[in-house]
């Protein structure tokens, strides 16, 4: 799944709507984090009009400020999806605004519980 891991590891910026009572560089909830991960990735594999991995169905949490957990599917086209789990920071005044410090795959990914208790 290499293409998978070039659509990760790919260098990108995105613009977060301010709100009003937090700043942009502040790291977003998990839920607004798992929106911002399918957003960039799918905007990547626009730019290159290229048939590849989509990544969906993210659910994350947040371990710490900025510090992300996150189950995910990763679809292409005639294929079922693959599972796959990742470790990540909010890096927004880097070249990447999301950073995987970790990624693979797993047997399950209906939920990160799931996703997780599939490793062992």
């Amino acid at each position: 799944m290499r293409c998978a891991l070039t659509v990760l590891a790919v260098t990108l910026a995105v613009a977060v709507p301010a709100q009003a009572d937090r700043r942009v560089d502040a790291p977003p909830p998990a839920r607004e984090f798992a929106r911002v991960f399918i957003g960039l990735t799918t905007a990547y594999a626009r730019t290159l009009d290229a048939d590849l991995p989509r990544i969906g169905h993210a659910r994350c949490v947040q371990a710490a400020p900025g510090h992300y957990m996150c189950s995910y599917a990763i679809s292409m086209s005639g294929r079922l999806p693959q599972c796959h789990l990742m470790q990540a920071l909010w890096t927004p005044r880097r070249a990447s605004t999301i950073t995987v410090t970790l990624a693979g795959r797993t047997a399950r990914c209906g939920t990160l519980r799931e996703a997780i208790a599939s490793l062992r």
